[in-house]
């Protein structure tokens, strides 16, 4: 077997544990986003408390999705789609 055979099979291994541990970490990732909401929102002495929450809600949307398979596979928004800034 080549190096690069030898590559090429820890590559799919580490691929399919990675999405095992992705799976298994998916439902605590909202606490910490809340967690990092809350920290963000007292740090700027909630100067920008709708922004923190309107980006927060839209990470929220996506782990759900993606913890719901509907997610579009890392795939970067069309040009015109991604939020906007403002």
């Amino acid at each position: 077997m080549s190096f690069l055979d030898k590559a090429k099979n820890f590559a799919e291994q580490a691929k399919g544990k990675a999405g095992e541990l992705a799976d298994k970490a998916g439902p605590h990732a909202g606490k910490g986003i809340d967690a990092a909401k809350s920290g963000l929102d007292k740090a700027t002495g909630g100067k920008y408390h709708d922004k923190i929450e309107t980006y927060g809600n839209k990470v929220e949307d996506a782990l759900k999705r993606d913890q719901n398979g509907d997610g579009d596979g890392g795939q970067d928004p069309k040009p015109g789609q991604g939020p906007k800034e403002t």
